[in-house]
This record gives C-alpha cells, structure tokens and sequence, in this order.
C-alpha cells in the first residue's frame, strides 16, 4: 500500500484514511497491492487496486435442485444461505412476475429463459469489486465527480478530478496502472 503525494503529512492522512476504510469494508486480504496519487494543487486523484483471486461463483447446481414440469422451472433449495441472492438473479433474469415463491425453500420460474446448469446464483469477486469501488470513492476527495474508470480483470483504476481533466494526466494514469500491475 502506497500513498503519492507532494505534502508528506497529506500522504499519511490519506495513508491513515485509506488504512481505516480497509479494515472498515473488511478489505485487507483481498486486496494484493494498491496505490494512490493524490495532487491538490491540480485537483487530481488516482486510486489503482490489484485483486486477490476471488472465490469461485456460486451456480445453481450448487445450492438447489431443480427439475422442468409443464413449462415452469420447478426449484428446491438446498442452501437456504444464498435464497435472497438466488431470488434476485431471478428476478433479474428472468423478471420479477415470472418468479414465484411458493415457501421458503422452493421457487417456481415460468417460461424459463435461463440455463440452470450455468445460471449464476452469487459471483463473489463482483462483490469485491462494489466492494472497492466504494472504498475508492470513501477516499477520494469530496467534489471529485469527474471520473475516468480503465478497470479491467483484476485491477480496479479509476482516475478522478473536480474539473474536466487534462489528458496531460492521462501517463501518470498509465503509470500507477502499471506499477500496481506489476506489483
């Protein structure tokens, strides 16, 4: 974990903020590196975070079993952990008036558009990610509502302005991006 900064006392209370907001999302072991560059007089923010491998997604196979009668999907669930996630993959899938719950443990999906054997039920490493994002905009200083965003795989970078910013900036983004990826 590094904090860039021009002034050494800002660097270690962004050091200090960004420290507590880890503990406080319970993000500390899941993250491998992070940096952040923080430039007042130019009004400029960068925050990079590289990713610890993520657990794997939880299907539908892997919670419930499920058999097809008469056009409904037909779902008994076996771990009544994942019931509110399975319930809103549903009803983002496949709409909310199609599912129906008729107890607890089983749920109906009429006229079915999904494939049950690789139908995501909960992807832990997309919750990391919301995770870290929010972590990001914790510490990222208030009224920086300009943003560029150039996440990809297991990196989250986000480069943030109170102004329009200045493609001038545009290397020293490339450069913390490559540095936390190399790290």
């Amino acid at each position: 974990m590094y904090v860039e900064c021009y002034d050494e006392v800002g660097a270690q209370v962004y050091d200090t903020l960004l420290r507590h907001t880890l503990q406080d999302l319970k993000l500390a072991r899941a993250i491998n590196a992070i940096k952040i560059f923080i430039d007042p007089r130019e009004a400029l923010f960068i925050g990079v975070v590289k990713l610890e491998k993520a657990s794997q997604p939880i299907y539908l196979d892997d919670i419930a079993s499920y058999k097809m009668d008469n056009g409904v999907l037909k779902i008994i669930v076996e771990d009544e952990n994942y019931i509110p996630n399975l319930l809103k993959a549903l009803w983002v899938s496949e709409g909310r008036q199609n599912v129906n719950q008729p107890d607890r443990y089983k749920m109906e999906v009429s006229n079915p558009q999904l494939d049950p054997k690789n139908f995501i039920v909960h992807d832990p490493s997309e919750e990391l990610k919301r995770k870290v994002y929010d972590a990001l905009f914790r510490v990222m200083p208030e009224g920086f509502r300009m943003t560029r965003n150039a996440s990809k795989d297991n990196l989250i970078c986000i480069m943030s302005s109170d102004e329009i910013i200045d493609v001038k900036w545009d290397k020293k983004f490339n450069e913390v991006i490559e540095e936390v990826r190399n790290a």
